[in-house]
């Protein structure tokens, strides 16, 4: 039995690219594709997909709100989604036990061999359990959203400036304060580097070192460094930044580093 498919990119190189890489598998049939949301829904209702190879970040409707629509809608087959994206992995690392996979860009054809696998084993599950999952991943990606939007006032220059953690590169020690680079500028926070990894998303941020916490969205080059520890280089800044030895097992798990 073949499986259907819905290819959903506003992009057309995107769409082109994921039915390239479909067409080699006899068990798929790409029944149709679209470039928004709402005439991917119409054609969700209409054709019934098995799958759908949904784009996050899309005009009218994101693919988030599509599958928020979706699982949402009375009756409406239930299609198995696989979110393509291109959030960092580490952003999406939780998304891989549930049933629903992504793909991040530009797709590889081993990652993308992986996600098939995984689609036929899930399609042996019922709806319900289908729909709870779809429901996990719709909920953990609108957190993120929501977690993207925090703000922190940070002071420099004798003024306030609401700053938004996603652009926040890393936090440290200097001359006893504690000290926010980011993509603005530099800002001393006026509490310690343990306030502030309470008060900042935990998915993109990791406390390197007792005098370091680093937004790993920012992260340019790993280099292997003494006693089986590293020295990080992130995007816009020269200095290398440490992780000590007691973070290094946590910060390989993050970072994939086998």
């Amino acid at each position: 039995m073949k499986l259907k498919v819905l290819v959903v990119d506003d992009e057309l190189p995107a769409r082109e690219e994921i039915k390239y890489l479909l067409e080699k598998y006899d068990d798929i049939d790409i029944i149709y594709e679209a470039n928004n949301g709402i005439i991917a829904f119409d054609l969700i209702q209409k054709f019934e997909p098995d799958i759908i190879f949904l784009d996050i970040n899309m005009p009218k409707i994101s693919g988030i709100e599509l599958a928020d629509k979706i699982i949402n809608t009375k009756n409406t087959k239930i299609p198995l989604i696989v979110f393509i994206t291109a959030y960092d992995e580490y952003a999406i690392k939780a998304f891989e036990l549930n049933a629903i996979d992504y793909l991040l860009k530009p797709i590889g054809e081993n990652r993308l061999e992986k996600t098939l696998k995984k689609i036929r084993e899930n399609l042996k599950l019922n709806d319900e359990k289908m729909q709870q999952n779809i429901n996990t991943i719709v909920n953990q990606l609108q957190s993120k959203k929501q977690s993207d939007s925090i703000k922190l006032t940070l002071y420099k220059d004798g003024a306030f400036y609401p700053i938004s953690t996603k652009d926040i590169i890393f936090s440290t020690v200097e001359d006893k304060n504690t000290v926010i680079i980011t993509t603005k500028g530099k800002f001393i926070y006026h509490d310690s580097l343990s306030h502030l990894e309470r008060n900042i998303n935990k998915n993109n941020f990791f406390r390197s070192h007792r005098s370091f916490i680093i937004n790993i969205d920012y992260i340019e080059k790993i280099e292997p460094w003494f006693n089986n520890t590293y020295n990080v280089k992130l995007k816009g800044y020269n200095e290398h930044i440490p992780v000590s030895r007691g973070q290094v097992k946590q910060f390989k798990t993050i970072m994939n580093i086998i």
